[in-house]
């Protein structure tokens, strides 16, 4: 009885280890400047550049200015 209860209790500790569930490596979080941007009723547009890729901000009135000195400027806290 104690040997079965042994094997039972070792059963259930290996199927304690089953493999972990994939994670969405796609996943990503949102960029602030971007979603502020957006939420601001203006256009956000990621542009190419001699330094990189960055974000512009394309405002109703038709300037444009870079996301993340429109979220620093304008928005609070």
């Amino acid at each position: 009885m104690t040997r079965n209860l042994l094997a039972a209790v070792g059963l259930f500790a290996l199927a304690a280890c089953d493999e972990t569930p994939a994670t969405d490596s796609t996943a990503q979080l949102a960029n602030p400047a971007a979603t502020y941007c957006i939420d601001s009723g203006a256009q956000y547009e990621i542009r190419d550049g001699d330094n990189g890729q960055s974000g512009v901000c394309i405002l109703p009135d038709g300037r444009e200015v870079d996301a993340w000195d429109f979220f620093r400027e304008n928005h609070p806290g």
